[in-house]
């Protein structure tokens, strides 16, 4: 219990306090379309720190935006053989949906735990694969992925080396080998369960496993990390694919977010040294013609730049951007097909939806492009 002074004083001292009827209210900063409410924030990067970002898909948009500003983002630094060259994105295998995957992953990197044998499923033709990649991962031999699997723990190592590690929580639904013990990062393929009826369970993470697993993560990453690393956690706002529950995938979606917005919370707010940054808020309460890709699945890069370049000032990484709105707003009027979307625009979020799938478009091109340079090299070394 909280005495009524303390909690008087504590609402008086905050600006952000009320929903409407004042400065800085949420309807107010909410009606500007983009939003990046105040998280807990309790100590500031410098530039020239170096980010590690670690799970959910989110991640890679983290990172990806961090290096564009700039930033030395060491989980951008990939050497590992043969990841496949089906995934978009080349960080994209090392996505880890759930707590207990992120704990996983660290484990055999700390050494703690060591990749077993066993954890290699059987595809035919002598050849495996690596569930705790994503699917998407390519196949070989176990001698291949487990020398593979060595240069993976190499890489998630590179957490314990990072000034500032990023933790994306982003979803509770899990699946687990009953042969290993092992979670899954994700469903076993079709294929895969069919030849090993029984092996696999599947179970909705609760808050309290959830819990658990974000005390071991921390507890690693302060016996292996450097002295003094800052840590924040986020959720990821990118929503379930699909349910393997009896609910439907909206209630699914928010049951999962919502436990683990919840655990964020409460870990964030009995440890000292560890920060929520609101990414989930931000794409939840801005725009969605500006918050959204056209699925209404993947986040758009207009908000993750948004959320990123806030994320740089607030921390102290790079100064606040001015900019000359009215300069800006001049140049767009200039551009000739903003004047033919403004003209053809049957609303202000018409406009809106139309400049952010343009942004989206490119950037769409761009990843796929960088899959296919991927895809050329690794013929290339094959030849």
């Amino acid at each position: 219990m909280i005495p009524a002074e303390i909690v008087l004083e504590t609402s008086r001292n905050n600006i952000n306090n009320r929903w409407t009827g004042a400065d800085g209210s949420a309807a107010d900063r909410i009606g500007q379309k983009m939003v990046v409410p105040v998280g807990r924030q309790s100590f500031k990067a410098k530039p020239g720190d170096t980010f590690f970002a670690i799970g959910s898909c989110f991640a890679r948009n983290v990172e990806e935006r961090l290096e564009l500003a700039g930033a030395e983002v060491t989980s951008r630094n990939i050497n590992v053989r043969d990841l496949g060259n089906e995934s978009a994105r080349e960080g994209g295998i090392f996505n880890k949906y759930t707590p207990v995957s992120i704990l996983q992953e660290l484990k055999w990197a700390a050494g703690i735990e060591t990749y077993p044998e066993a954890a290699l499923l059987p595809v035919g033709g002598g050849n495996f694969t690596d569930p705790y990649l994503a699917g998407k991962s390519a196949r070989g031999s176990k001698d291949e992925l487990l020398a593979r699997r060595a240069e993976v723990g190499t890489y998630f190592a590179q957490a314990f080396e990072a000034d500032v590690i990023i933790l994306t929580l982003g979803l509770i639904e899990s699946w687990v080998d009953n042969e290993t013990g092992l979670s899954l990062n994700e469903a076993p393929n079709p294929r895969i369960l069919a030849r090993n009826k029984g092996r696999f369970s599947f179970e909705t993470l609760s808050l309290e496993q959830c819990e658990t697993a974000m005390e071991e993560i921390w507890a690693i990453l302060e016996a292996h990390g450097k002295p003094g690393q800052k840590k924040i956690v986020t959720i990821s706002p990118v929503p379930l694919g699909r349910t393997f529950t009896q609910d439907d995938i909206i209630i699914a979606n928010m049951t999962s977010k919502s436990t683990l917005r919840v655990v964020a919370q409460r870990f964030a707010a009995r440890t000292e040294g560890l920060d929520y940054y609101p990414s989930y808020e931000v794409v939840m309460h801005s725009d969605p013609n500006l918050s959204w890709q056209a699925d209404r699945r993947h986040v758009s890069d207009v908000i993750v730049g948004h959320i990123i370049q806030t994320f740089l000032e607030r921390y102290g990484v790079s100064p606040a951007t001015e900019h000359d709105v009215k300069a800006e707003v001049a140049a767009l009027k200039n551009d000739k097909s903003f004047q033919v979307w403004s003209e053809n625009a049957v609303d202000q979020e018409a406009l809106f939806a139309r400049l952010n799938a343009e942004v989206n478009k490119y950037k769409n091109m761009n990843i796929k492009l960088q899959a296919e340079l991927r895809q050329l090299r690794a013929e290339g070394n094959g030849a």
